[in-house]
């Protein structure tokens, strides 16, 4: 692995106040300050890293779409902290779960992780919750994410944007499986603005969405998503998904030429850039 990975882990600090907690419980998410700018930095660095990694199989996994200018390019990388020492610090490292422990109020288990490189004039993601695509998964229990703006988001690059409270309702969900396009023009949509670092934490059942990226430069964004412990002994889920991921919807470079892999573009590639590398295939199944 890259130099960086190996030789150093980004510090992070992170605290939480009662009056936070009170508003992630309200609203699902909060937005929160870069812990350090040597993390901002790393963030940068190690992006970079994951990114120029060679495609490997059984290893992690590289997705590709085809931009607005036609050009295909490399849209997501998951599944990679187990190969890169400071991602795996910095997701499963005692900070981060205390951190969580504090805010959600439950230990928490790192259950997948990914980069959404959104490169210029990349594709953005319909309005959606995250927990519909865990549904290969049992007892999954409580989920939330936790998102590092690499880079500045803006509105002209695509910014992540969210319904406030919407992780306490039942959304009506359309035939692609995305959010009812009816609901969510009755919504006020917040969209977060964010400098290079800072953290957004949200729960799997908040509505949120984010647009093109119009600008020339990229705008990437690292997702480390966690499932609360229940003491059962059995709540480490990470194999079972990423085990059911690959067999169902692969990395692009593994994918059979004459298998649509209709069932994992439904759980997996629902509302996303990928589903542009076949975009006739995937209209004709709704999606």
């Amino acid at each position: 692995m890259p130099r960086n990975g190996q030789d150093r882990s980004a510090p992070i600090v992170l605290h939480v106040s009662a009056e936070q907690s009170t508003f992630y419980n309200q609203n699902g998410y909060i937005v929160l300050e870069s812990p350090s700018q040597e993390l901002t930095q790393s963030m940068l660095e190690w992006t970079s890293e994951i990114k120029n990694l060679p495609h490997k199989s059984n290893a992690w996994l590289h997705y590709e779409e085809v931009d607005a200018e036609g050009k295909r390019t490399l849209t997501t990388t998951e599944n990679f902290a187990d190969y890169h020492p400071g991602f795996n610090d910095l997701f499963r490292g005692a900070p981060m779960l205390t951190f969580l422990r504090t805010l959600i109020g439950d230990e928490m288990i790192l259950f997948k992780e990914k980069i959404n490189y959104k490169g210029p004039q990349s594709g953005g993601f319909k309005a959606h919750t995250d927990a519909p695509a865990y549904v290969t998964v049992p007892n999954i229990g409580r989920v939330v994410a936790v998102m590092i703006a690499v880079d500045p988001q803006t509105a002209e690059n695509g910014c992540l944007e969210v319904v406030a409270g919407s992780h306490k309702i039942d959304i009506p969900v359309g035939t692609d499986h995305c959010l009812d396009e009816t609901w969510c023009a009755n919504q006020a949509w917040t969209p977060l603005y964010l400098d290079r670092g800072q953290f957004v934490v949200f729960d799997s059942h908040l509505a949120h969405r984010s647009g093109t990226n119009n600008t020339t430069n990229g705008r990437a964004a690292i997702f480390a998503t966690y499932n609360a412990s229940t003491g059962s002994g059995d709540d480490d889920k990470r194999a079972v998904y990423y085990n059911d991921r690959r067999k169902l919807w692969p990395a692009t470079a593994d994918r059979a030429p004459d298998e649509e892999y209709a069932i994992g573009a439904s759980i997996f590639g629902f509302g996303t850039p990928m589903l542009t590398v076949d975009p006739a295939t995937y209209q004709n199944l709704g999606l």
